[in-house]
């Protein structure tokens, strides 16, 4: 395990979770668990490789015995204060650091919510309904370096953080949302009260510079802008274009109708003859480090197609999507995935 110390309590009458305790996760799933889910996950604990992909793929989101609820957190190699949160259903994540604490939920989101967070030194799986209250005294201590358990929540300190000790203060100092709240096709616009217009966007090939009239621009003058560095997709044979904010792609995509705090989706008309394509079928959206491919509810559906194999998106399915993907929309309109422009083989 991470360097720092796991704990677990139980409250009568409060949800219980059968945890997994890993060298680099900790998984709490509603209990009672499948135990072939705890199986599989007792197996990842003691591999140090295990890539978090592969990790929240162990835990059944489809339409066969689906898990409804699960929280797990996930420690990239020699990482120690920065982690990845993924939850489904009522299970929440509270994290606190130097600048406070929050709560990370799901929000509805399926498959599941994932962020990535900064500088954590304590954090803790729990129910949605457990009060925001940090616990009046400590936890048991989790003694296994692997372990499996089952407890009303689980927490983890950073080892030699202050939050080693119990206290009184609240967990959270709010009911701070750590990403956009979502509504269109669970990954679209933050609740507000502030309503947008459509904004006209025309993509620009990352090795091109144009005007704003479409011309070449000139290479006299003040220097260009550096290229924008991130994960970048194409579509059929068209120019690699980098992703700098959201991106709605369809035959008529429109802009959501609310507005979110993040930056304002970027609209890409593809040609769809037959009306195969739908007019706002496919979302690419980066959430931490990650770049995530949502299916809008799309009427004939996404194919996603990777080197292991091809399955279609269920509709309003998010999926983390890597260089080498391929996205099929329908009617030949296919994104292709690609590496970042300063990848190496970029």
């Amino acid at each position: 395990m991470v360097s720092g110390a796991v704990s677990s309590s139980a409250s009568a009458g409060a949800p219980a979770w059968d945890v997994i305790v890993g060298d680099r996760f900790i998984a709490a799933v509603a209990a009672p668990a499948p135990e072939a889910v705890l199986n599989a996950l007792s197996e990842a604990a003691s591999d140090g490789r295990l890539a978090l992909e592969t990790l929240v793929g162990l835990v059944p989101s489809g339409r066969v015995d689906p898990v409804e609820s699960f929280g797990l957190v996930w420690w990239a190699e020699e990482a120690v204060t920065s982690v990845t949160a993924v939850v489904r259903g009522d299970a929440v994540v509270d994290l606190a650091s130097p600048g406070g604490s929050r709560r990370f939920d799901a929000r509805g989101i399926r498959p599941w919510h994932l962020a990535d967070f900064d500088d954590v030194v304590a954090l803790r799986i729990t129910d949605a309904a457990t009060p925001l209250e940090r616990e009046q005294t400590a936890g048991e201590p989790v003694v296994p370096r692997r372990a499996s358990l089952r407890a009303s929540s689980v927490g983890w300190t950073a080892a030699g953080s202050p939050a080693d000790a119990p206290a009184p203060t609240p967990w959270l100092d709010a009911d701070t949302l750590l990403a956009p709240r979502q509504r269109e096709a669970d990954l679209g616009a933050s609740v507000a009260d502030t309503v947008i217009t459509p904004r006209q966007v025309r993509r620009v090939p990352d090795d091109i510079g144009t005007s704003p009239t479409g011309s070449p621009t000139s290479p006299t003058g003040a220097a260009a802008d550096p290229a924008p560095s991130g994960p970048r997709f194409r579509i059929g044979d068209g120019q690699p274009m980098t992703i700098t904010a959201p991106v709605l792609i369809g035959r008529k995509p429109l802009p959501p109708r609310v507005a979110g705090s993040g930056m304002p989706p970027e609209l890409l008309t593809v040609e769809s003859p037959a009306a195969i394509v739908s007019g706002t079928h496919l979302e690419l959206r980066i959430v931490g480090t990650r770049l995530v491919a949502t299916d809008l509810h799309s009427t004939n559906g996404t194919v996603l197609r990777t080197l292991s194999g091809a399955r279609r998106l269920r509709a309003g399915e998010s999926v983390v999507v890597l260089p080498g993907t391929a996205l099929d929309l329908g009617d030949d309109t296919i994104i292709e995935i690609l590496l970042a422009q300063d990848s190496p083989g970029a």
